[in-house]
């Protein structure tokens, strides 16, 4: 006989439980977030990170996935003791985290959630900096128009008395001549000599006053060799009063370069002022300015070798920035000026140390070359 005995039913399954899910942040939250602020919900009640911004966990990648405070205080070290400070009024609160280099803001949105608001003090230092760099740089734009505007004033200026100078000294020259005695060998000399230095000035003031207009020199052959014992001799009252030894090294034949002649001796003079001021400033025993002229390949290479105080690793590092000077009342503008005619010539300016004492500049300019020569004679033509 069958039973009719019915199975026994199964116990119904209990119903699944929907995860329990996290707390979205309020709209203020969120709107911080949308302009990258590094933003976190702190639940007080768990001691649990409840919602974290974008910002957030791209500032703090070695703890994206950390959720728990005590985890979070190895990278954020007095978090827990600022939670536990109690905020009766509601306001916003500063605190520092992690040995200062963190600023953070705790604001306590109700009893449970507060929120915390990071920024890294590194940053803001960087971003302060970039702003202190933009004002230096347009104050420095501002000021190379200004001496811009002072040099053609100066030159306008300057040209009426060293003209007058020029034809005063001319007719000291004629006047002493004609006298019974004539006039003597070393007298004359020293006229000639003043009369030069006044032309030099002149040409030099000129030259600076088209340089404010116009970056393009005034093409032509140079004899660098002659050119050097020209400029040489342009400082020979500096040289005794420096009690310096000139010693030259210039090869017998002659050097061509197509260029300015003014524009490059002002770069020739003013290198070996510069070795004669750093041999003033720390005096050797036997102060010695070197003037070398070499061929090497196709360019023509001037050295230009002191025995003075040097150049520290600081000075030279802003060697040929503009207004950077290491005199102490320096304008900082020669080297700059002179690489920049340097550069206007094809040619570059550089400086080396001495192995003993000193430093050496050297001005390499590339040599005439027969078809140059043809486009210079064409030019002047």
């Amino acid at each position: 006989m069958l039973s009719t005995t019915s199975p026994p039913r199964r116990a119904a399954a209990a119903p699944r439980r929907a995860p329990r899910k996290a707390p979205s942040p309020p709209a203020a939250v969120l709107a911080l977030a949308r302009l990258g602020d590094a933003v976190a919900l702190i639940d007080r009640p768990s001691r649990q990170l409840a919602w974290t911004s974008d910002a957030w966990r791209a500032l703090l990648p070695q703890a994206a996935q950390v959720r728990d405070l005590a985890a979070l205080e190895l990278h954020l070290a007095g978090l827990g003791a600022a939670l536990d400070t109690p905020c009766d009024d509601g306001a916003p609160r500063r605190v520092e985290l992690g040995d200062a280099q963190w600023s953070a803001e705790l604001v306590p949105l109700d009893d449970a959630q507060w929120l915390l608001r990071l920024a890294d003090r590194r940053e803001q230092s960087r971003a302060l900096q970039r702003q202190l760099d933009d004002r230096e740089q347009l104050l420095f734009t501002s000021r190379v128009f200004s001496v811009g505007e002072m040099a053609t004033t100066l030159a306008h200026e300057l040209n009426q008395p060293i003209g007058a100078t020029a034809n005063l000294l001319r007719g000291l020259r004629s006047r002493l001549a004609r006298r019974k005695a004539g006039l003597d060998a070393e007298e004359g000399a020293a006229l000639e000599r003043a009369i030069e230095q006044v032309m030099f000035a002149a040409r030099v003031i000129t030259r600076i006053r088209e340089f404010t207009h116009s970056h393009q020199p005034r093409h032509g052959k140079v004899d660098l060799a002659a050119l050097l014992r020209a400029s040489a001799s342009l400082l020979d009252w500096d040289l005794r009063r420096s009690r310096a030894r000139l010693q030259l090294e210039l090869p017998d034949d002659a050097v061509l370069v197509r260029g300015d002649e003014v524009m490059l001796q002002q770069v020739l003079v003013n290198l070996m002022r510069n070795a004669l001021d750093a041999m003033r400033s720390d005096p050797p025993a036997k102060p010695q300015l070197k003037l070398t002229l070499a061929v090497k390949g196709q360019e023509a290479v001037v050295e230009v070798c002191d025995n003075g105080c040097g150049l520290g690793d600081d000075a030279a590092a802003k060697l040929f920035v503009p207004f950077a000077s290491s005199k102490p009342n320096g304008m900082g503008i020669g080297l700059s000026i002179c690489r920049s005619f340097v550069e206007l010539h094809q040619g570059r300016l550089w400086f080396t140390r001495n192995a003993d004492r000193g430093a050496t500049f050297h001005v390499g300019l590339p040599l005439l070359t027969p078809s140059s020569s043809t486009a210079t004679a064409t030019s002047a033509s």
